[in-house]
């Protein structure tokens, strides 16, 4: 595995949402995945993605429970909040997360819960209004 960083911690993110809230990741959501990673992280090519796809997947498959994939996540966050440092660009962390959530029509409880836990710690409570139906869930930036 090539050293951990910070674009590893993004889609361990996007994998947690996906994977942790229900226990699998339909196509739907891979597909968000790699659509929402091309959008916060530009320069990385379509064979970066796939390498880093895979180390976070071997890593969530090693870490082999859902405590230590969920104090993953908070780390990841926490990683993320050093690197998406403005407003604007942990908004769209968060936004995409929520893209995530909603790909297969239905937001489970623990998506949801994942959802808060990142607006928590990228310090976005007082400037993030979350809307959740059964099918989906809104962002809105009230900064």
């Amino acid at each position: 595995m090539s050293n951990w960083s910070q674009h590893h911690d993004l889609v361990y993110a996007f994998v947690c949402v996906s994977f942790l809230a229900d226990g699998e990741v339909d196509e739907s959501e891979k597909e968000a995945m790699r659509g929402n990673v091309k959008v916060m992280l530009p320069d990385v090519s379509d064979d970066a993605y796939s390498a880093i796809e895979a180390e976070v997947i071997d890593k969530f498959i090693d870490l082999g429970n859902e405590a230590a994939r969920t104090n993953q996540y908070a780390g990841s966050m926490e990683a993320l909040k050093g690197m998406f440092t403005s407003d604007e660009d942990r908004f769209k962390v968060v936004k995409n997360l929520a893209y995530i959530a909603r790909a297969d029509d239905f937001i489970h409880e623990n998506e949801m819960a994942m959802v808060e836990q990142a607006v928590s710690i990228l310090e976005m409570t007082d400037k993030v209004k979350l809307v959740k139906t059964e099918s989906t869930l809104f962002v809105d930036y009230t900064g």
